[in-house]
């Protein structure tokens, strides 16, 4: 029984790991997203506890066969109960109002050829390095290597300030990352756009390369900013597709990793010439694909997509940088 069975640290534990590796940790429920997924740590410690027959702590790590078990999850959403109940052995039975939610699960479960995914995945792998490799290759910010892989490009928002006309960017704060998958932690100047790393984040040192402090005055709070240039006030959204401006790249160096005193964790670099280059190359191939693969439908009134029509954005290209 749960009551008996379920162990309320030894499974927080758990969720707690799972969520903090989730950048690298990527089970088949994660390549869909959904909202507000749970950890599956938590759903297979529940179903265990209640149908194992022992405590959770003692039986998690071994292997279970429950075929006598049927789990009917009523509103599945993205399946994570579904997977987990379907890994330790149980008939699963699910349904959602939501047909994406549907399709998602659908395909979280249905039989895999690993061996066609593999060859189907290492082609795709190729013929993608071949297209557009170049773009997500940028030289590394610790040793110089240059063919680290962009993990991810950062984005902010801008607003044009109505005093000087120019835009503003629209940063709630300036931290990029805490350290604690990184070394320090990050922050991107509000004056001259650098980024460094700094020991306090709660009371972060001046910028090292323009030697001032973070404008702080100058963050964007509840539909309200200052204009870095000339301090006016600044308003948003004001019902228009915002710009956006790419600031930053967090980059992975497999040279550095190799090395055990080189740099860990994330690696970030401010956007510099090269990767503007490759973004306005990114650009001109998305103008050439737009028809095939962008949608041009209306974003529908409704709960989820109340803050996209308030931020200007109405169809789903809308939603795309250059689109």
């Amino acid at each position: 029984m749960i009551e008996r069975h379920f162990n309320v640290p030894f499974v927080a534990a758990l969720a707690l790991r799972e969520k903090q590796i989730q950048q690298n940790y990527r089970p088949v429920i994660a390549v869909h997203k959904w909202f507000a997924r749970r950890p599956g740590t938590l759903f297979r410690a529940l179903i265990l506890s209640e149908f194992s027959g022992r405590p959770v702590c003692e039986n998690y790590y071994q292997s279970h066969s429950l075929p006598g078990v049927r789990i009917f999850d009523p509103f599945m959403g993205g399946g994570t109960t579904m997977m987990e109940a379907n890994r330790v052995g149980c008939s699963v039975t699910g349904a959602d109002i939501n047909p994406m939610a549907w399709w998602i699960v659908r395909q979280e479960l249905l039989e895999l050829d690993v061996d066609a995914y593999l060859e189907a995945a290492q082609g795709l792998r190729g013929h993608l390095e071949t297209e557009v490799g170049h773009l997500y290759r940028t030289p590394c910010a610790g040793c110089g290597n240059p063919k680290a892989r962009v993990k991810y490009f950062l984005w902010v928002k801008t607003a044009r300030c109505g005093s000087c006309g120019k835009n503003t960017d629209l940063f709630p704060n300036f931290l990029l990352s805490e350290d604690v998958r990184h070394p320090a932690n990050v922050f991107v100047c509000g004056r001259c756009g650098e980024l460094f790393e700094t020991a306090d984040r709660k009371r972060p040192d001046p910028c090292p390369h323009c030697r001032r402090a973070l404008p702080l005055e100058h963050t964007a709070s509840r539909n309200k900013a200052r204009c870095s240039h000339c301090n006016g006030p600044v308003t948003y959204p004001d019902g228009s597709v915002p710009e956006h401006r790419l600031f930053a790249i967090e980059s992975y160096c497999e040279s550095c990793a190799a090395q055990t005193a080189g740099p860990k964790g994330r690696l970030f670099k401010k956007a510099e010439t090269a990767e503007l280059a490759k973004l306005e190359e990114s650009a001109e191939r998305l103008k050439k694909m737009r028809p095939r693969f962008i949608p041009e439908d209306v974003i529908p009134k409704g709960d989820e997509t109340e803050r996209l029509h308030r931020w200007g954005y109405h169809h789903y290209r809308d939603l795309l940088t250059s689109a």
